[in-house]
C-alpha cells in the first residue's frame, strides 16, 4: 500500500466510499474510483472491482499526461482531463493540493457534463477535507 493510501485510515476510506456512492447517484454516472498518483485504487463505487483497479492504473497515467502537457504548454496546476466517446465520458480530476490522489468518473451518454463536473468537484473537496485531517 502506498503512503497516500495509508494516509486514509479505515474510517476515512469508508467516508470516501460513501462520497463516491453519492457521486454515483448523479445522472448518467456509472462508476467512480479514487486512486493514488501511482495507480492504486483507494476506494470505488463500481459494479466490477477488477475494472475499478484497471481504471485506477490507467487514470494515474492520464493524470500524469495531463500534468505533463499542461506544463509543456506553460499552464500550471493541472486539475482535470476528459475523455469523450459516443457512449459517454471519463473524467479524471485531481483531489487536493498535494496531487497525491485523483478521482475517476465514468458516465454513459445521458450524463450532463456540467452536472458531472459540479458533482465531481464537490466530491473532490469533501475528499480533500478528510484526507487532510
Amino acid at each position: 500500500m502506498t503512503p497516500a493510501a495509508r494516509s486514509l485510515g479505515r474510517l476515512s476510506r469508508e467516508f470516501a466510499r460513501r462520497e463516491l456512492a453519492t457521486l454515483a447517484e448523479t445522472g448518467g454516472v456509472r462508476s467512480t474510483v479514487l486512486f493514488t498518483a501511482d495507480g492504486f485504487e483507494v476506494a470505488s463505487h463500481a459494479a466490477d472491482p477488477a475494472a475499478a483497479s484497471r481504471l485506477a492504473a490507467i487514470g494515474s497515467s492520464l493524470a500524469a499526461l495531463g500534468s505533463a502537457i499542461s506544463a509543456e504548454a506553460g499552464l500550471h496546476d493541472f486539475e482535470r482531463t476528459l475523455v469523450e466517446s459516443s457512449d459517454g465520458l471519463v473524467l479524471i480530476m485531481r483531489v487536493g493540493g498535494t496531487r497525491a490522489m485523483s478521482l475517476a468518473v465514468v458516465t454513459d451518454q445521458t450524463a450532463v457534463l456540467g452536472t458531472v463536473l459540479w458533482a465531481a468537484q464537490r466530491t473532490c473537496q469533501a475528499l480533500e477535507r478528510i484526507s487532510s485531517e
